[in-house]
């Protein structure tokens, strides 16, 4: 019963990840930065209330193997940022638009992507399975698991917005799959929102003017 209480946050969860890119990203033109803001702050509503319903202990989450969590987050990063530079560039940012960038989109935008699409799916299916308790093998299928809920969430994220609606969805599933394994494998929330934000910096560095990463898109 308490299992199911738990998913039903996940489906919440997949609910609002497509609701809000896709009125405020989709449907309404509004400013990117707003946009952002709009986002970022329905993520963090949505995480304080789960927190404080479900009696989420962040300190005691966020302390278990952190070592292994930085230090997978950081190679898996390295990772990330070397596929974004095997796109073409595009035309740069500068001066105090670049900082604000690599701030906002780059660091702040990454580390809410890998939260919502990365961490939350596993801290739903670690509690709601009780899997801390069990032994490696059962971890490792409730791993898979985590993972199968990660990609319905990324799904339902990208999904929100018009130009993802196509065979470019299956791109972001490699791509999430990629950034996820930091925290499935170290079992620590931390990871994930350090490849996450590595590659939006990349990104925003390198290919600012994407049709691939940091959605909403804009001509």
């Amino acid at each position: 019963m308490q299992g199911i209480k738990h998913l039903k946050w996940l489906a919440a969860g997949v609910i609002i990840g497509f609701l809000v890119p896709f009125v405020f990203g989709d449907r309404l033109t509004l400013p990117l930065d707003l946009y952002y803001l709009i986002y970022f702050a329905a993520v963090g509503t949505f995480f304080a209330v789960y927190i404080k319903k479900t009696g989420l202990n962040v300190r005691e989450w966020l302390s278990r193997r952190l070592a292994w969590g930085l230090a997978l987050g950081v190679v898996f990063g390295l990772v990330m940022v070397k596929f974004v530079l095997t796109n073409p560039a595009t035309e740069g940012l500068s001066g105090s638009g670049l900082a604000w960038a690599v701030l906002w989109k780059g660091l702040f935008y990454g580390v809410v992507d890998g939260l919502f699409l990365s961490v939350f799916p596993w801290v739903v299916t670690w509690r709601a399975f009780g899997v801390a308790d069990k032994p490696l093998g059962r971890k490792i299928g409730f791993g898979v698991l985590a993972w199968a809920f990660i990609t319905v969430m990324t799904a339902a994220y990208h999904a929100g917005y018009a130009d993802y609606r196509s065979p470019k969805l299956a791109k972001t599933f490699v791509g999430n799959t990629i950034i996820s394994i930091p925290t499935l494998v170290a079992a620590n929330p931390v990871g994930s929102p350090i490849t996450h934000a590595m590659m939006h910096v990349a990104v925003v560095l390198h290919c600012p003017k994407t049709d691939l990463f940091l959605p909403p898109h804009r001509d």
